[in-house]
């Protein structure tokens, strides 16, 4: 009886996963999927493999979520870590690039949304466990890197993921305060700013984020009570010029 419950509970994840649910909880961490990067450029380096129309390369300003070619006129998206599909990644490695330089990937988040430092972890990304590559993901702010902290290791349909955890805290930001857009991902690297491995980026997903503004909404009679103070003013200019 247990373990068909057991493969009850399986079938049921495998499919809230594949259906891709906005509020979701993996190994523990949980994230809403709808708050994935929406927007995902080749900062440096980019693919080179197979036909002309799968190559791709850095942007010409990887900080404009516009961008949509590099120096050569090639694509530069990253279109396969947009949005929370686990079914696909990219390779970031030093290998087989159009540039011949480490991968760096520039992620963007859906407009009106701005990431900030809340409590605890700020950003996750999804890491693509299909090679012996030592897993391991940097993200670059400002100039300076955050070290991901390893939260989870998690299987979907037959997959295995690393969930990597960014605190921004860890750059010295305070508590509530935003953070700048892009943020840049790649592999860690050593001392010598030697890649370690080659990382397979699936998704990115932001945590915290700063609360929007609420609309209020203009009362039904509030015309009426502007037009009665407009009254009043002109009703006060006619008595002093009087």
């Amino acid at each position: 009886m247990k373990s068909i419950l057991a493969t009850a509970l399986g079938l049921a994840f495998a499919f809230a996963a594949s259906a891709q649910a906005a509020p979701m909880n993996l190994g523990g961490v949980a994230f809403d999927t709808d708050d994935a990067a929406t927007t995902v450029l080749w900062a440096q380096g980019g693919v080179f493999a197979g036909n002309l129309d799968d190559r791709r390369e850095a942007c010409v300003d990887p900080t404009d979520p516009t961008s949509t070619v590099g120096s050569n006129g090639v694509e530069c998206r990253a279109v396969e870590v947009v949005g929370f599909d686990l079914d696909t990644d990219v390779e970031l490695d030093e290998n087989n690039t159009v540039l011949q330089d480490p991968d760096v990937l520039a992620a963007f988040f859906e407009n009106g949304k701005t990431l900030i430092n809340g409590a605890g972890n700020d950003v996750i990304v999804f890491e693509t466990l299909d090679q012996d590559d030592p897993p391991a993901v940097t993200l670059i702010l400002n100039g300076d890197q955050i070290i991901g902290d390893k939260l989870s290791v998690v299987e979907v349909d037959g997959k295995k993921y690393t969930i990597w955890g960014f605190d921004f805290s860890d750059l010295g930001f305070a508590m509530g305060a935003a953070i700048a857009a892009p943020l840049y991902v790649q592999t860690s690297r050593d001392d010598e700013n030697t890649p370690v491995g080659s990382s397979d980026i699936a998704a990115i997903v932001g945590l915290s984020f700063e609360e929007p503004m609420p609309e209020v909404p203009l009362p039904a009679a509030a015309w009426l009570f502007m037009a009665g103070v407009a009254g009043f003013g002109f009703a006060g200019k006619r008595k002093s010029v009087a």
